[in-house]
């Protein structure tokens, strides 16, 4: 299996359907190889909380595959960091990604929204109804959108596709690529070779462009005594030790920012004395330039789709957004407001649910342990042992989700997302290494599907692939034929 994943003969979800499905009787586990590393598959919700929660202490890391001699940026980032360091960095940045945090940047995000907004109008007014292949569209979308959150800088990069910033990040953020996908495999399999050889995951010019371009803004802010309600200002709090929890934001509701949104655990709560470095603060940048390029424009994307090819789900998001704006009399969308917006919420839940970001969720072992897994069952656990928790397959269970296939909104409404299982529903992950960054990834799906919608009919063409198929991939969710939609102006 494995093999036919390498060569590309099979998808990682074609992989892991594969495995949770055909094995024969309900097993709450599953077991299988990856090359000499035993992986244990997780099937049943209460193993997955006992694994994901109760036993974390003993499964924080994921499997160490690229370390900070193999690439300094993606090394050092909080997606890979292990052991203390992991926990250090995750409580200096946990204050950055709170509720009260996330209203000061709902702003910027707007701007990209109507920016985006002229954009396609203008369009539309020269040269008449337009296709789109999403993905490219939004793509350009979440770029501007980080550009200006994370580091301070406007572009337009719809208008100017081959500004240096848009085109860096492009190659950065992409693990498609064949060249890539190869590297990460010797790299998997042949750590030491790699090493001595030199080479490096992330292409070496974009690598410092990208480092110049974050270290450069810190510097002028510093120097000048910028202060910006953006990602760079708050890792320079954190980095001086000025960020901090407020006593009310312990309290708030998981359900405020949206029904996917995961709640901070009491790792991110304690304060942490590590001082960090350049390069430290450097490569959370690049790790919040990944995650918002790369996995916030596929889910846009696939939200799209879904909206467009299923009008009644569309007239019924439409009139909610319409009446909002007609309560802000046209004015700016605002935090609150996006907030209180319950049907939208739940087209989002139920796209997060058909293509999860992640599709799953990978933990190692870090001493010898025997646990009881269930029903009394012990299970000896060696160090490095590798657990999965497959969200993809849990998002398409038919025993958890009656008719995976259809997209239905109404899975996440008042009455019935009380049904929904908590550990089989994780688009953001689970347990304390959940994802940090899931407000604001949701505060953006919401902005600018708000923005979309409001202005425009998504509809279907002759070269819309219906249903979706995706491609054989080793990463994040891609449709096979690319998404294409035709943006008709409501105006």
């Amino acid at each position: 299996t494995m093999y036919k994943l390498i060569t590309g003969q099979m998808g990682i979800v074609e992989m892991i359907q594969q495995i949770y499905n055909e094995v024969q009787g309900d097993p709450k586990v599953v077991g299988f190889w990856d090359g000499n590393t035993p992986i244990i598959m997780l099937k049943d919700p209460d193993v997955v909380k006992n694994f994901a929660v109760k036993e974390f202490e003993h499964f924080q890391d994921r499997r160490d595959f690229i370390s900070e001699e193999m690439d300094p940026l993606f090394g050092n980032s909080l997606f890979v960091l292990r052991e203390q360091k992991w926990r250090d960095m995750r409580s200096t940045l946990s204050p950055a990604f709170t509720g009260s945090k996330m209203r000061l940047m709902c702003d910027l995000i707007v701007e990209i929204g109507e920016q985006m907004v002229e954009y396609l109008q203008n369009e539309a007014k020269t040269k008449g109804l337009q296709t789109y292949e999403m993905r490219q569209l939004l793509s350009c979308v979440t770029h501007d959108v980080i550009a200006t959150c994370a580091f301070g800088i406007k572009v337009d990069s719809l208008t100017h596709k081959n500004n240096e910033v848009y085109l860096a990040g492009k190659v950065l953020s992409d693990f498609s690529g064949v060249g890539k996908m190869i590297k990460l495999m010797f790299y998997r399999f042949f750590p030491k070779i790699m090493v001595a050889m030199g080479v490096k995951i992330s292409p070496e010019k974009e690598s410092v462009f990208f480092r110049r371009l974050v270290t450069d803004s810190m510097k002028v802010r510093e120097q000048q005594n910028i202060i910006r309600p953006d990602m760079i200002h708050l890792l320079m709090e954190a980095q001086k030790g000025k960020l901090s929890h407020v006593s009310n934001e312990k309290v708030e509701e998981k359900d405020s920012a949206g029904f996917a949104t995961v709640n901070e655990s009491s790792v991110g709560w304690k304060k942490s004395g590590r001082t960090w470095t350049e390069t430290d603060i450097v490569a959370q940048c690049f790790l919040f330039l990944l995650a918002g390029f790369e996995s916030v424009s596929s889910s846009l994307s696939f939200t799209a789709y879904e909206i467009g090819i299923n009008p009644e789900i569309q007239d019924k998001l439409y009139e909610e957004v319409k009446a909002v704006n007609d309560e802000l009399k046209g004015g700016r969308i605002t935090y609150e407001k996006l907030q209180k917006m319950k049907y939208l919420d739940m087209v989002i839940s139920e796209a997060l649910r058909k293509y999860p970001p992640a599709t799953i969720v990978d933990r190692e072992c870090n001493k010898d342990i025997t646990l009881n897994l269930y029903d009394d069952m012990e299970f000896e656990f060696k160090k490095k042992y590798a657990v999965w928790i497959p969200i993809y397959a849990f998002h398409w269970d038919p025993k958890y989700f009656p008719n995976p296939e259809k997209f239905d909104p109404e899975r996440f409404s008042e009455e019935n997302k009380h049904m929904i299982n908590p550990s089989f529903y994780i688009p953001f992950g689970i347990g304390p290494r959940n994802c940090i960054g899931s407000r604001f990834a949701l505060m953006e799906l919401k902005t600018i599907i708000y923005y979309l919608v409001l202005n425009f009919k998504l509809e279907p063409t002759e070269k819309t692939q219906i249903p979706i198929k995706l491609l054989r991939t080793f990463g994040s969710l891609q449709a096979e034929k690319g998404i294409h939609l035709q943006l008709r102006p409501r105006n």
